[in-house]
């Protein structure tokens, strides 16, 4: 029902308050759509059953590219979220963050400051980083 419509056709269409409430909240989908609830299901068991797997197995660097709610979602398994903080997490267009997985376990290595804040990570084995994860 919203595929083609940017926030603001969406807002004008269905109202303002409706449409903040399907982008922002956990476990509402818009008609015919999916919640960020739905998503996560679908978004973390492709990371556990593939990504994961693969790190796991010994690959060193794997990139992903999503949509923000599928990046929502896999924030929220690697930082342990509660849906509450989910919701209300601001992702950057085009601006990584770094992980490593290290010992069966995903540490947080770097994240822009803000969402449109640029800042380009780099990692060595005596590096500290001061960029704080959520």
């Amino acid at each position: 029902e919203l595929q083609g419509l940017n926030k603001q056709e969406t807002a004008d269409k269905y109202g303002s308050e409706q449409a903040h409430e399907w982008r922002r909240s956990y476990d509402i989908p818009p008609m015919n759509g999916e919640s960020l609830e739905i998503c996560a299901e679908r978004a973390v068991a492709y990371f556990t059953e593939h990504i994961e797997l693969q790190l796991a197995s010994g690959k060193k660097n794997i990139m992903i590219a999503a949509h923000g709610n599928s990046l929502r979602s896999i924030n929220m398994y690697l930082d342990k979220l509660i849906s509450q903080e989910v919701i209300s997490l601001e992702l950057a267009t085009g601006i990584p963050m770094l992980y490593i997985f290290k010992e069966g376990r995903f540490i947080c290595r770097g994240r822009p400051p803000a969402p449109t804040e640029g800042t380009v990570y780099a990692y060595t084995k005596v590096a500290k980083f001061s960029k704080l994860c959520l």
